[in-house]
């Protein structure tokens, strides 16, 4: 009997160590595992906004909260690789292919349901302007004009449901600076065709990122490289 129980005593408490260890690694693989993989984004524009704000009753903090807001869109059909619920926090992260270390942000997703038929030929997540220069996938174009030349080439945007926050070129149409190392065509989310010209109804789309997306979480650790 006393022999049983100096085991349990030593076993036990060995049992449970390895238990909590077992279980953390677990959850903090999960964790990390659980990501998405963002190699296209399109432009959140006032029109979406104000249709995702009716669908998930968000509240909105002035006409231009749509901008300035670090917000993600995420259509139906991307369900299944990401399980982050509407209105939750996410990590978005830049991978920098030179070895540099990555921009990483804290952004509010929201789902683009399936009540959204406007918006259901949308493949792509939606990034808000300030993601979208955060990341330096685009920058405006103010007095310094020439310094669009090298790294960034010039777009034309039509203006329908955009804020004037880039230089206007006429009463139709934006203008702004892309980065070289992205590509980008337009995409109407209606039709959901691809047109190379700034259409009314069709706003751009960047390619060839590859930013991850993944659940915000007191497990996510900073940790800087050498």
């Amino acid at each position: 009997m006393d022999l049983l129980k100096l085991i349990l005593e030593i076993t036990l408490p060995v049992i449970i160590v390895m238990s909590a260890v077992w279980g953390f690694f677990k959850l903090f693989y999960r964790f990390k595992s659980k990501f998405l993989l963002i190699t296209n984004c399109q432009l959140l524009h006032k029109n979406i906004w104000k249709d995702i704000c009716e669908e998930h009753n968000i509240k909105t903090n002035g006409e231009q909260d749509h901008a300035f807001r670090p917000v993600v869109l995420l259509p139906q059909s991307l369900k299944k690789y990401s399980d982050i619920k509407s209105g939750k926090k996410a990590i978005l992260e830049c991978i920098n292919v030179h070895n540099e270390k990555n921009l990483k942000i804290v952004v509010e997703v929201y789902w683009i349901t399936e009540n959204m038929k406007e918006w259901s030929k949308i493949n792509h997540p939606v990034f808000s302007l300030i993601l979208r220069r955060y990341f330096g996938i685009e920058r405006p174009m103010y007095q310094d004009e020439k310094k669009a030349k090298g790294n960034w080439v010039k777009v034309k945007h039509h203006i329908k449901n955009l804020d004037a926050l880039n230089r206007k070129l006429d009463k139709n149409y934006l203008q702004w600076a892309v980065s070289d190392k992205y590509t980008y065509r337009y995409f109407n989310p209606t039709t959901g065709i691809y047109s190379p010209k700034p259409e009314p109804d069709s706003y751009i789309e960047y390619c060839g990122l590859s930013i991850v997306l993944r659940k915000y979480s007191f497990l996510h650790i900073e940790k800087d490289r050498d």
